[in-house]
């Protein structure tokens, strides 16, 4: 055991310990015990995300064929783009796709943000490429909710279609 430790000290090592972060890195280039230095730097808790009724949970509906993955960037005019087959909406050539964003706050409540529509109709490829400006968002984490929407008779109907975990990246 005392070998591991020395190596480990030598290469390098990152150690949590009750959420606290412990860096060893070597002080020279010589492999001994008395020459690690150690010192210990707090990293911010993960937040818990508020959410008893598990509305912000990832989901995407198999209509979807495409998406985004998990905690891609958006709001600083970077691409966003989904593959949909039209099987939710009815194969409605009209129908559209539209988002509503939502982001974390330091105490886990999630606070909803605006929305828009994502360019493309009916099935096939869909994409925003929205900046987002002046937000407290910026450099969060949170979720963009996938709906679509599309006409029976005369009303319109909404489904929703996923929740994807994004990150923000606000424009300045």
């Amino acid at each position: 055991m005392p070998k591991l430790a020395v190596l480990l000290a030598g290469a390098g090592a990152v150690i949590v310990v009750g959420g606290a972060v412990l860096i060893v890195t070597k002080k020279d280039d010589k492999l001994t015990s008395d020459t690690a230095n150690s010192s210990s730097q707090e990293q911010p808790a993960p937040i818990t995300v508020d959410d008893p009724d598990g509305d912000y949970a990832f989901f995407s509906d198999t209509s979807v064929t495409k998406h985004p993955e998990n905690d891609v960037k958006f709001g600083n005019g970077q691409t966003l783009t989904f593959e949909y087959d039209g099987s939710k909406t009815a194969n409605d050539n009209y129908a559209t796709l539209s988002y509503q964003l939502y982001y974390i706050q330091n105490d886990g409540k999630v606070q909803p943000m605006g929305g828009g529509n994502l360019e493309g109709r009916g099935i096939g490829s869909f994409s925003t490429s929205d900046k987002v400006f002046d937000s407290a968002a910026e450099g969060r984490k949170g979720f963009l909710e996938l709906q679509g929407t599309y006409t029976v008779g005369t009303a319109g109907t909404n489904v929703k279609l996923g929740m994807y975990p994004i990150q923000f990246d606000i424009s300045k």
